[in-house]
């Protein structure tokens, strides 16, 4: 039969349907497409091994395609049928959902209404044909469909987009799946939460086992050395004989029982698999020059493709090499040198985890360390005879994401297959977490009872093995994956042990927000701690964030590593862009990894029976990624010099400082001693949403915001996915139950000189993620001032971090990149809500500062704030503040400023007091554009000048004039005031470059010049305080 006459025969068939008044939507047709394809297929296009499988409708939830075309047992295409005569371009709801996904995640696709047919390759639209106008382009299109075949993989790279878009859509069919608690998958998702991880989501669970099934027959797939006849059946069969999970897992995903909407598309993952040149994926494998790693690689690659956000908020990321290789290295070094193990880690006794294993770089730089050490030290032929010997019964791994935890066990089980291993027992690598409790043996259940042998055998290694080497690198992100308390608040067994990290000194930690200690990477430091001193002896070799060496919450911690190790080593490996370090020489410094934070080497040893105090060891690497990766390659412990560190209470740093000057400095008072209350300022986590220039566009933007449904929402004002502390949901919840607009509107001080307008509600996790009412009530219930500071100081050279409020603060007003702005007000107002306590607003300094201020000043104390007599708390602030802005303070007692809250000194007298009290007022003032004054030469100086709309483009400063765009410039502004810094910004710069693409009214350049004058004031009071203070 020809095109032409099955082009014809099919038309009549469904024009006679369609006319018929029994016919239904789309059902009724499918038996006439079904027979038009296949008939094509075998007369036409000489592919008589084509069916196409039509499935079963799903009207209770989107679903898989409606037809499959399979080849043999693998899927060549995929067609999804829409009403008969249907606009394609004008889906709306359930179908255009489903189809955008389809186009996204399946690579050989066509949408049809049955007369018009389009096809899409790689989410990309390739052709479109109508049957009944154009059936020569239908032959061509069909024929491209069914001749697609698989695609030619000839790269990891390319393997991994491919396999990360079946994974996506893998997903969501799982995620579908999910809403029926009779499914074998829910009953799965039961068991991971019960015995795996208690916290675990629905939407979790459905990435976790995508991942999982994806790697699973990417592994069987590796061990084959041709798959002609692969698939999710044959998978298991191919599977390491070293990883019983896996084994056990895919015989469930074998199962005639797996429900069809998941089998589908693990078909579709196994054709692509078998297309697979396996000499390609072996000789990447093979590959063992110690500068690549193509598993990691193939990993990231798949994460970037399959669910970027999910691997940041993870905090998994690949450690490079070099890294690791500097780990092992040093730590093979400090086992022979420190405790007396001759072998290292080739040492039949010792035993070697890594507790955050991912895809096993680490284990496989240690089995490469201990197979160079034996052959070269016993010969070639022991080496065979050692790993199934003595080897693999001592190397651990825990791993909780159940993708990388397949690849560490293929990645090991080819390395030990190629030198000979027999792979009579299992890889010790196991599914499990960590930092859950190690001596509560999990019960075994009814259904996927190889969940409960997997923790039950995790359990038993970390209570009973003697671990002498804890080595890896831990998870990066700073909000935990790991609650310390269980569902009813109470302390679990990490939250326990994270407890000995709230105390320094024998005393309990003054600060309320101590989240930086709930990182992840400080729970798993806590852990291998905890598991070093339980052993009595032994080694850590961490890289982990470089933030605990510094940072005043880690004190704690700090001391605590003290107090059970003899020595450790601190390697800073910098690279922080989000404080912007800077090399020593100026260059601009690179992480080794690709993140945010700052990175930091650590090695702690532990030796039996030595109670010595523990020695500290420091070291810098600055530089380019390059250059640290070749210096990480070259050195290990024993080579990079170090400088012995004295860490001394209260902070016990594990960085050098410099302490001249300490002694006078520290006679001063510190800010939490002269002020009660304070806190950061307000964390909008979402500025674009939330900060507006004027009333109108708040009252605009929450009236829709509001008003819309969620995906319109994010769409509409470009927000990223929601966050534990801020949800969609729950902002536009916060504006709905607080509706009285006019209310809620005010100016909110957001950086130096620049105010804008928010919505504020005062409830956290709403339209704000943390608005700190408990402070900024009090600047909104009166009249107030506050001052605005930093405690750590990470990327400044100098500190120039105060600033003065009278509103409601941000809490990047002063720096956004040197932790939060914190706020200390003058004023404490009484809350209305309260009854019984006094209607007069209160002062918030400390009682013993106002008594050894008054005993400075040799005058009394009087009532009703027991303030010097004649001092207003005004003044106070404002000598403060003088004290802050002085250029010599600064400098002198800038190793002190950057580690904790500024010390005030006491004034030498009243006269001084007042002196510099006048001064500061002054300054505050300024800073507040209040009273400045008026430029010499007015109306001359300062002159806004040229044609143009007053819109701000490229911002440039050039001979005393601020260009705002190509013709329109401010006039007679010194360098001096151009380049004049408060905390991270360069004020006259930032608050231009942060109205780009905006029209200057009026106001704003009268406010622009206000600023302008005030820098110049600031300036010049900066050298009067100056003359006064010293």
């Amino acid at each position: 039969m020809s095109f032409q006459t099955h082009c014809n025969r099919y038309l009549q068939n469904i024009h006679r349907t369609q006319t018929s008044t029994e016919a239904t939507p789309e059902l009724s047709l499918y038996p006439h497409l079904q027979a038009f394809l296949e008939g094509l297929s075998i007369d036409c296009f000489d592919r008589d091994t084509i069916t196409f499988t039509q499935e079963p409708r799903q009207l209770d939830r989107v679903g898989r395609p409606d037809f499959i075309a399979m080849d043999g047992l693998l899927p060549v295409g995929y067609i999804e049928a829409e009403a008969y005569g249907r606009d394609l371009d004008a889906l709306t709801g359930h179908a255009e959902v489903q189809n955008a996904r389809f186009i996204e995640n399946l690579d050989n696709f066509i949408l049809t209404n049955f007369v018009e047919f389009r096809l899409y390759a790689d989410g990309t639209l390739r052709a479109t044909a109508n049957v009944e106008d154009s059936p020569e382009n239908l032959g061509t299109l069909l024929e491209r469909f069914l001749d697609a075949g698989q695609v030619q993989i000839n790269s990891p790279e390319v393997l991994a987009r491919y396999l990360a878009r079946r994974t996506r859509e893998l997903q969501t069919q799982i995620a579908m799946t999910l809403t029926d608690e009779d499914s074998e998958i829910y009953g799965m998702f039961s068991a991971f939460k019960e015995l795996l991880i208690s916290t675990l989501t629905p939407d979790d669970f459905a990435d976790m086992y995508a991942q999982t099934l994806a790697y699973g027959l990417f592994a069987a797939r590796c061990t084959l050395p041709n798959a002609t006849n692969f698939s999710r059946h044959t998978a298991v069969e191919a599977l390491p004989r070293s990883n019983p999970f896996l084994i056990q897992f895919f015989h469930h995903v074998a199962s005639p029982t797996l429900e069809a909407n998941v089998t589908y598309i693990l078909d579709d993952i196994a054709g692509l698999l078998r297309n697979v040149r396996t000499e390609m994926l072996r000789t990447a494998f093979a590959a063992r020059n110690h500068l690549e790693d193509p598993v990691i690689h193939f990993y990231e690659t798949f994460l970037a493709e399959y669910d970027p956000q999910r691997r940041v908020d993870r905090g998994v990321y690949y450690t490079p090499p070099q890294v690791i290789s500097y780990i092992v290295r040093s730590v093979d070094s400090l086992l022979k040198t420190e405790l007396n193990r001759p072998d290292g880690l080739a040492d039949d006794n010792t035993l070697i985890l890594d507790p955050a294993t991912g895809t096993g770089g680490f284990l496989l730089t240690v089995l490469d360390r201990i197979r160079a050490y034996v052959t070269e030290t016993y010969g070639a032929g022991e080496w065979t005879q050692y790993i199934n010997a003595e080897l693999v019964r001592r190397i651990f791994g825990f791993e909780l994401l159940v993708a990388p935890y397949t690849i560490a066990h293929l990645k090991l089980s080819l390395f030990l297959q190629a030198q000979g291993w027999r792979a009579d027992e299992r890889l010790r690598i196991y599914l499990t977490n960590t930092l859950e409790q190690p001596d509560e043996m999990q019960p075994s259940i009814p259904f996927a009872g190889f969940i409960s042998d997997e923790a039950n055998a995790a359990l038993s290694v970390k209570r009973d093995e003697p671990l002498l080497v804890i080595l890896g690198n831990p998870p990066y992100q700073r909000s935990s994956a790991n609650p310390s308390r269980d569902v009813d608040g109470n302390l679990n067994f990490i939250g326990r042990l994270m407890e000995d990290y709230r105390s320094v000194d024998g005393t309990p930690m003054a600060e309320q927000n101590l989240q930086a200690l709930q990182g992840d990477y400080v729970k798993f430091v806590r852990w291998a701690q905890w598991r070093i001193d339980k052993n009595g002896e032994g080694v850590i070799g961490y890289i982990v964030n470089h933030g605990f060496l510094y940072g005043i919450i880690f004190r704690c911690m700090r001391q605590s590593l003290m107090n059970s190790f003899n020595t450790i080593y601190c390697f800073n490996l910098h690279g922080s862009s989000r404080v912007g370090e800077i090399v020593p020489d100026g260059e601009t410094d690179e992480n080794v990894f690709d993140i945010q934070q700052g990175t930091a080497i650590l090695l702690c040893v532990k030796e039996r029976d030595n109670v010595a105090p523990a020695k500290i060891y420091y070291a810098d690497l600055w530089g380019s990624r390059a250059e640290k990766y070749a210096t990480l390659s070259d050195t290990d412990v024993q080579t990079t010099t170090w400088t012995e560190l004295t860490p001394n209470s209260p902070f016990y740093h594990f960085v050098p400082r410099h302490n001249q000057h300490i002694e006078e400095y520290e006679v001063g008072w510190e800010l939490t001693d002269i002020f009660q209350a304070s806190s950061i300022g307000i964390i909008t986590a979402r500025d674009r949403l939330t900060i507006h220039n004027t009333p109108e566009a708040v009252r605009a933007t929450v009236t829709d915001f509001a008003a819309l449904s969620e995906s319109e929402a994010r769409q509409q004002y470009r927000l990223p996915r929601d966050r534990r502390d801020w949800q969609i949901r729950l902002a536009q919840e916060d504006l709905r139950d607080h509706p009285d607009t006019e209310q809620h509107i005010v100016p909110i001080n957001y950086r130096p000189f620049d105010t804008r307008y928010t919505y504020y509600t005062g409830q956290s996790r709403g339209f704000h993620c943390m608005p700190r009412p408990a402070i900024m009530q009090h600047l909104l219930m009166g009249e107030n001032l506050a001052l605005c500071t930093h405690r750590i100081i990470r990327s400044a050279t100098a500190w120039q971090h105060v600033f003065v409020t009278n509103r409601i603060t941000d809490g990047n007003c002063v720096s956004n990149t040197d932790g939060p702005t914190h706020v200390f007000p003058l004023y404490l107002y009484p809350n209305p809500e309260e009854l019984g306590i006094s209607t007069e607003r209160s002062l918030n300094f400390q009682p013993a500062f106002l008594t050894a201020l008054s005993e400075a000043l040799e005058l009394p104390q009087t009532a009703p704030f027991n303030l010097p007599e004649g001092v207003s708390p005004e003044e106070i602030l404002a000598y403060i503040y003088a004290v802050l802005y002085s250029p010599t303070y600064r400098e002198r007692y800038y190793e002190f400023l950057k580690y904790d809250f500024p010390r005030i000194p006491l004034p030498q007298d009243i006269d001084q007091f007042r002196t510099l009290a006048a001064l500061g007022q002054r300054l505050m003032d300024s800073h507040l554009l209040e009273d400045v004054p008026r430029p010499e030469g007015t109306p001359t100086s300062h002159r806004f000048e040229g044609e143009g709309d007053g819109v701000v483009g490229r911002v440039r400063y050039e001979d005393g004039k601020v260009w705002i765009n190509p013709t329109q410039y401010f006039t007679d502004v010194p360098v001096a005031v151009w380049e004049y810094e408060i905390g991270a910004y360069q004020v006259c710069e930032k608050w231009l470059r942060d109205r780009r693409g905006e029209m200057l009214r009026h106001e704003d350049v009268r406010r622009y010049r206000a600023i302008l004058v005030a820098v110049a004031e600031t300036l010049r009071v900066m050298g009067e305080i100056d003359r006064v203070l010293w």
